[in-house]
């Protein structure tokens, strides 16, 4: 909170109740939000950045930002309700996705997709038991395309896409890559009742269906989250 005192001086705004959040402090202030990220924290080192290069077209605008201290100053989405409380959820991100597409060139800030997958190859024989799904996970890795450049969101859901009055709805809280497009949809198949119905529509807009299943369970795999993993390896070797 003491970042976030000084930041409210300097920038002269006046905080309210913050939100609830585990990987930082988040603080409305008027129309905006103040937002400082834990140093621990390293997939939204850049947040910010991503959020400039978006430019507001279907993000929360950047207002401010403070790199050394990690923080942001954005939009506020009012009412901010988040999308996964709707019932038109793929309507909405898949209208949104076309506008969040962006293409990097060399030099950028970013981690790139490739550069995170080479570190899982390291990582998850070491924390995870032998199985089918480990070993369909690291021919995942293996196999990344080094070559992409797409801006992506290894956290885009429907919790963080929020009711807004400039847009109907924004996404906010990227944590942004460099590489293969259909890590875009790692969030969401990972909340997803049916990831089915999520790769089925992100395919219509080009998007690799084999690559959207691969990395819905290597991404969750990689990210603790055993079991949505498992669940979406499942699927997909169903026949899905």
């Amino acid at each position: 909170m003491d970042v976030a005192e000084d930041l409210a001086r300097e920038w002269g705004l006046t905080l309210e109740e913050p939100l609830h959040s585990d990987a930082s402090v988040v603080i409305p202030a008027g129309d905006l939000v103040l937002k400082v990220n834990a140093d621990w924290h390293f997939e939204a080192e850049h947040e910010a950045e991503a959020l400039a290069r978006y430019q507001g077209e279907g993000a929360v605008r950047l207002v401010r930002r403070d790199d050394e201290r990690r923080a942001l100053l954005i939009e506020r989405c009012r009412p901010g309700t988040p999308l996964w409380d709707e019932p038109d959820e793929i309507t909405v991100v898949s209208a949104l996705l076309p506008r969040l597409s962006i293409e990097v060139a060399e030099p950028h800030p970013f981690r790139t997709v490739s550069g995170e997958a080479d570190r899982w190859l390291r990582e998850l024989p070491q924390r995870c038991h032998p199985s089918e799904l480990l070993d369909a996970a690291l021919e995942v890795l293996r196999t990344v395309d080094r070559s992409a450049r797409h801006l992506v969101n290894q956290d885009l859901h429907g919790g963080n896409v929020l009711r807004a009055e400039r847009e109907p709805w924004l996404v906010i809280d990227p944590k942004p890559l460099v590489g293969e497009r259909e890590i875009d949809g790692v969030g969401l198949l990972r909340n997803a009742d049916d990831p089915r119905a999520w790769v089925d529509a992100l395919a219509e807009h080009g998007y690799d269906r084999e690559r959207l299943w691969g990395w819905g369970f290597a991404h969750a795999l990689a990210w603790d989250n055993a079991a949505e993993a498992q669940t979406i390896y499942e699927t997909f070797s169903s026949g899905a």
